[in-house]
This record gives structure tokens, sequence and C-alpha cells, in this order.
């Protein structure tokens, strides 16, 4: 006659709390090494600052406000890694992640209105960003101005003779604007913007010899 199938006792009360300790023990050890990521959702570092950006920040004067040189480091992390996008905007502390992704461009006037194209920023975009992460303050739009025309009318006009890296320049019909940075020996004044001529961020020697040919102090930032 068969004998009975015998099934292993399972450990009941307080015999069964140490293996449920151990489990959840256990599982706290893989979460440790193995960290669960959801596909697409990591956030990129930003990429190493290229070689004209580095020069710009090295050149500026020992003189220069904290605030000043912060705006330009911020700015120059951008200079070559984030392409042109009309009605680019963004407030990300740091390196946004939505930049570089394929977005419908929806501001209209331009001739990339309604195109699919990596997603960046726009002149002016470049400057509110660059001015939050400084500023430390994702609502710093409304003291920075949205556009063009409201950057520009939130400062004081100058001379280019009285005028410090951070300082705003914008074409004469306010239809572009970048920030100003150290003098050359000769004079010409480099200039820190987002073109969609030349792609995106970039550092042009010649801000006048570009088109440049007004220059503001924004009123958020120190006059030295």
């Amino acid at each position: 006659m068969p004998r009975p199938a015998v099934r292993p006792a399972r450990p009941t009360g307080a015999a069964a709390i140490p293996l449920c300790w151990g489990a959840v023990l256990l599982c706290l050890c893989l979460a440790l090494l193995f960290p669960l990521r959801s596909p697409g959702r990591e956030t990129p570092s930003a990429p190493a600052m290229v070689p004209a950006a580095r020069a710009a920040l090295e050149a500026l004067p020992a003189s220069l406000s904290p605030q000043r040189r912060a705006l330009l480091e911020h700015a120059c992390t951008l200079v070559g890694h984030v392409p042109y996008f009309w009605g680019g905007k963004s407030a990300a502390p740091g390196w946004d992640p939505a930049w570089g992704e394929l977005r419908q461009v929806t501001a209209p006037g331009c001739a990339d209105s309604g195109k699919r194209l990596p997603y960046g920023l726009d002149c002016s975009g470049l400057v509110s960003w660059a001015a939050a992460n400084t500023l430390e303050d994702s609502d710093a739009l409304a003291l920075v101005g949205d556009g063009v025309r409201a950057q520009y009318a939130a400062s004081t006009p100058i001379d280019w003779s009285d005028l410090l890296p951070g300082d705003l320049l914008c074409f004469p019909d306010l239809s572009h604007i970048g920030l100003a940075l150290t003098p050359a020996p000769d004079g010409t004044v480099p200039v820190l913007h987002c073109s969609r001529s030349l792609g995106g961020v970039v550092i042009t020697a010649d801000a006048a010899g570009a088109g440049f040919a007004l220059a503001a102090r924004p009123g958020w930032l120190p006059t030295s």
C-alpha cells in the first residue's frame, strides 16, 4: 500500500516572523543593488563645456560681481550644445532633459512654425533661462521679461563704452538679444546668444559686426 505524501509543515506563529524579516531584508538589498529605473526617465547630465566657452569665462575681469559671473557661467554651459527653437523657453534648474527632443514648433511668426525640430531655446529664452538659474527662481521671468522687447524694456539703455559682461545686446529692431562678454583688446565685444541662423547657442566674436546695435543693463544685475 503506497504511503501518503508527507508535506513539510509550514511555519506558523512566532516561527514565521524571522522568515518574513529575512524576505524584507533580501528585497531591500536587491533594491540597493539594482535600483528601479523607468525607461526614458533618466536625466542626462550637462555636456562638457566647449573650449570657446571656457576661454570666455577665463577672460572675465576679476572684479566682476558674483551675480554677473554666475549668469555667464550658466549661459556658457549651453554653448555648442542647445539648439535654436523658435519660442523655446525653460526655467529648469540646470540642464533641461527636454533639450534635443523632437517637438513641434507651435509659436507663430517663423519659417520653423509647424515643423518638428529638436527642442531648445530661442534668443530671449537663453537670457531668461540663465537669469532663472542665476537668481535660483523659476518665477524670475516676471522680473527678467518674456521676449526680447520685454527684456529690453525691463533694462536701462547704456552706451557701448559702459558695457559690462552680462549686459544685454540687441538688434536695432529688437528682433534678437544676447549677453555681452569681455571686450577684446581691439575693442570688439563678443556676444553669447542663441541664433537661428547659426543653429543654437554660440559665441560671436564681434557683436557689432553681427548686427547688434543696442546695449542695456538689466535692473536685476549689479552695476559692477
